[in-house]
């Protein structure tokens, strides 16, 4: 009986030794899978950081680009606001006004391209979920949307341009004394004599500065929008916040 006592304990010490040895194998491979989640949380945290760094640079270049655009595009809203208001004046009235200068500040339209390297490169990799941020992610897609709203009108307004407004004015208007206000060498006073009074006094030609007006007001609209957006992304992907 004493020694069938002695054989059960050691066989007892045995179990608690081994139970021992693979609660701490165990302890060890969790306190591993532990140590590597950190480190790729460390490691997602880092490109995410970068990412955001890559994407506040490109829209700070974005934005200055967008506001000479729209800059641009207010002008020609300007002058086409203008010529639309010398619409069925006298001869005498409209002498007073620089025609050609507003004519070619009204054609002077100008289209946004946005760089957007830095989001490509993390849809076509799948890392968008390192920007780990739900408001930056929406207010992209926000974004994107109103770029692709603005490049669909964009494209109807110089459709009108170049189905509608240039050629009325073609057979009626010296494009290069136009032209003369961008300073290219070749412009200049044209040698031909020129009457826009009768174009003046045509209801098409008020209908087609008319519906010019409308789209290039919709865009910046729209650029409005986009400079909104674009300005929150900058803010949400400063890296000294």
């Amino acid at each position: 009986m004493r020694i069938y006592l002695l054989q059960q304990n050691r066989v007892g010490r045995y179990l608690v030794y081994a139970l021992g040895e693979i609660l701490l194998v165990v302890i060890g491979i969790l306190i591993a899978l532990q140590v590597n989640n950190w480190n790729e949380e460390r490691k997602a945290v880092k490109e995410g950081n970068l990412i955001k760094q890559n994407i506040h640079e490109e829209f700070i270049k974005n934005q200055a680009l967008l506001k000479e655009s729209i800059r641009l595009n207010e002008a020609a809203l300007n002058a086409g606001t203008l010529l639309i208001n010398l619409v069925g004046l006298e001869r005498s009235e409209l002498a007073k006004h620089n025609v050609d200068s507003l004519i070619n500040s009204s054609l002077l339209t100008e289209t946004y391209l946005p760089s957007s390297n830095s989001l490509q490169d993390i849809r076509q990799s799948g890392r968008m979920n390192l920007l780990n941020d739900p408001k930056l992610k929406n207010i992209i897609f926000a974004w994107n949307s109103d770029v692709d709203i603005f490049r669909e009108y964009n494209q109807i307004q110089t459709n009108w341009y170049n189905n509608q407004y240039f050629p009325y004015i073609l057979p009626i208007v010296s494009v290069r004394q136009a032209n003369s206000y961008n300073n290219k060498s070749w412009s200049g006073k044209s040698k031909l004599k020129t009457d826009y009074y009768p174009m003046f006094q045509d209801i098409k030609f008020e209908n087609i500065i008319e519906n010019n007006l409308f789209l290039i007001d919709y865009l910046i609209t729209k650029q409005k929008d986009i400079e909104q957006h674009q300005r929150q992304i900058i803010e949400l992907t400063n890296p000294k916040l």
